[in-house]
């Protein structure tokens, strides 16, 4: 089959001639020629590694993926010291929902092991059933509600509340986080350092000062727990049987003050740490946002100037074509056979830069973020690809190749102007690329499980395995297609990469070297036009 870059000119309805172009395996084992638009006829070879003769015959499948490798224009923008941007904000408010489960789970196995008479007295852990269970209930509830708005916040994308969302959420848990402290032991246990979780956490969503902030309520709070016991309000927690280690703590003024100023100190250096490190990278991030975002409106502009320039070009070489033909019609005295040849070329060369200007007009359109998108239809595919048969057929016949049709009723959504171009460069690569004498199959059918699928086929000179994933790259040609068809530009896949993307459309390549090459086309289902379109071919519409 083919997949090559069939430069073959096809004649729309509104005159204009699109040349499909593709690519093709290459069956002596190198590598494809690229083309570069604007160096004359100069190929360059693509240098990769080499293939095993033994592979240069095996076939193989490849499917185009839905979505294009590269950034939009829009990239969100992240400031140059703040937090998270409001949108993946929303992704770690879920994130942390579900962390907190984990938590809550925890606390009720701790709950659970001191029902236990023997479990915990025999790791020295004094038993203490009824805060864990309070605790985590509490912290459950809360969850529960902080689950609920996130959802909410989910659905309705980036949005200033997702902030405040992370800001309760921390509070909360450190306000629950102070009772487990008191109740495990504040200053004779390292609970105490279960703030810097939260701590560290506040310094990667949010800005410097509002994650100095949640150090602060966390130094607040410990503070608080500690003051409270030492003035005996509540008395004094653990969870350790042996107290000895607890006696001595409460009865050494020095060791509360040093355990608790150095936990302080640990805190506040950790976020000095963090939060420069995390305002480091938030920069950098922007400053590389920023660059991207520069390159691509240059890159937009570049194309914006590509677009005039090409289509500038449109006239002089239909010019140029026109009056050749007046030439060679003897309209104006006749000429020698030196010169009959020379506009003959002259014809050629020009016919051939007319079909490569369309080709870039349409690519650079469909490469175009900055004009509105086009509105899209309601499309009779069947009668689309039987429109783009008629027009290929006459060169068809010409090489000799017959087109099989077997083409059932079938409606999609789009662009008719871009399915016309997908479908048109497929079939032109079918033909271009198939040995005199061939066979093309087309085929067009509606499933249920799935939306319409096309399949276009042929039996021509084939694609190696190890060059399907490159065959849809711009100006991509393998030495094999070069040969084959030295008309083409390489810029027929291409168009058919955009096309198949902007519209979801699935696209399956099966080839093997002198095999031919068969792509399946699967389009997004729609119900609604599956239906208008079943009914059309009972009879019962005449439009879709």
């Amino acid at each position: 089959m083919w997949i090559g870059a069939g430069q073959q000119q096809l004649t729309g309805p509104d005159g204009s001639r699109a040349r499909g172009r593709d690519r093709h395996a290459d069956g002596t084992g190198r590598q494809a020629e690229g083309y570069c638009p604007g160096a004359g006829e100069a190929r360059e070879q693509r240098k990769g590694p080499p293939l095993a003769t033994s592979d240069m015959n095996v076939a193989g499948v490849y499917e185009l993926p839905l979505t294009a490798p590269c950034p939009s224009s829009g990239s969100r923008a992240t400031p140059a010291a703040g937090g998270l941007p409001e949108d993946m904000l929303v992704t770690n408010v879920l994130w942390l929902c579900r962390l907190r489960w984990i938590v809550v789970g925890a606390l009720v196995l701790f709950g659970a092991l001191g029902l236990s008479p023997t479990w915990l007295p025999g790791m020295g852990v004094l038993p203490h059933p009824d805060w864990p269970f309070a605790v985590a209930v509490a912290l459950a509830l809360a969850n529960a509600a902080f689950l609920a708005h996130a959802r909410r916040l989910r659905g309705l994308g980036a949005c200033p509340w997702a902030r405040a969302n992370l800001l309760a959420q921390m509070v909360v848990d450190l306000l629950l986080l102070t009772a487990v402290v008191h109740f495990v032991g504040s200053l004779e246990t390292y609970i105490a350092f279960a703030y810097l979780f939260h701590i560290v956490l506040a310094c990667i969503f949010f800005t410097r000062p509002l994650s100095l902030a949640v150090t602060a309520i966390a130094c607040f709070l410990y503070l608080a727990c500690v003051a409270i016991e030492e003035a005996r309000l509540v008395p004094r927690g653990g969870i350790y049987t042996d107290m000895t280690l607890r006696d001595h703590v409460a009865g050494s003024p020095g060791v509360r003050l040093v355990n608790t100023g150095w936990a302080l100190l640990t805190w506040f250096v950790v976020w000095y740490l963090v939060s420069y490190l995390s305002a480091t990278v938030r920069a950098r991030d922007a400053e590389l946002a920023d660059s991207n975002r520069r390159l691509l409106s240059a890159q937009e502009e570049r194309c914006g100037h590509m677009l005039r320039t090409t289509h500038e070009l449109k006239a002089p070489f239909s010019a140029i074509d026109a009056s050749v033909q007046v030439l060679l019609r003897g309209l104006a005295g006749p000429l020698s056979s030196d010169a009959q040849e020379i506009l003959t070329r002259v014809s050629t060369r020009s016919r051939r830069l007319a079909a490569e200007i369309q080709e870039m007009l349409q690519l650079a359109n469909l490469q175009s973020t900055v004009q509105n998108p086009p509105r899209r239809e309601q499309i009779d595919l069947a009668d689309m690809l039987r429109s783009c048969v008629a027009q290929m057929r006459p060169l068809a016949e010409e090489r000799g190749i017959r087109i099989e049709e077997q083409i059932e009723p079938a409606c999609v959504r789009g662009v008719e102007e871009y399915l016309r171009m997908l479908l048109a460069n497929l079939l032109a690569n079918a033909v271009a690329y198939s040995h005199r004498g061939g066979d093309v199959r087309v085929a067009c059918s509606q499933k249920r499980a799935d939306g319409p699928v096309v399949t276009i086929e042929d039996n021509g000179i084939g694609i190696p395995a190890g060059k399907l994933p490159h065959i849809f790259d711009e100006y991509y040609r393998t030495s094999e297609a070069a040969q084959h068809n030295r008309e083409s530009t390489g810029l027929g896949l291409a168009i058919v990469r955009h096309v198949a993307q902007a519209h979801g459309i699935r696209v399956r390549v099966s080839s093997a070297p002198n095999a031919g090459t068969t792509f399946t086309l699967t389009f997004p289902e729609d119900p609604n036009f599956a239906i208008t379109c079943k009914e059309k071919g009972l009879g019962l519409h005449t439009d879709c």
